[in-house]
């Protein structure tokens, strides 16, 4: 779809998520997505004096790529939570918004 340099990145769909809105415990499925782009966006410190950092990023799937708000997506073997809706650009792209929280 891209040609050039490409990624496989692994969206992983929990059971489901609790009250606080973390994945439930058990075995999530996993779907591997070849073709994909991943590009970096901004990090950010969440708190003075705080070891906690916030780091985002945009995955750019081909069209059909399933994908929802409570998903995780697996990027050269770091997972991040999906950060919002997917955008599925009219049969070009499915843009993925992605956020790190570590710390």
């Amino acid at each position: 779809m891209f040609g050039g340099n490409t990624e496989t990145v692994v969206i992983v769909h929990p059971l489901g998520r609790d009250a606080f809105g973390d994945p439930l415990p058990g075995t999530a499925t996993e779907t591997t997505v070849e073709d994909c782009l991943f590009a970096p966006g901004a990090s950010r410190e969440l708190a003075v004096d705080a070891d906690q950092l916030q780091a985002d990023g945009t995955v750019f799937a081909p069209p059909g790529t399933t994908v929802t708000a409570v998903d995780q997506v697996r990027i050269r073997g770091v997972l991040y939570e999906v950060a919002g809706a997917p955008r599925d650009w009219l049969d070009s792209v499915v843009e993925i918004p992605v956020r790190r929280v570590t710390g």
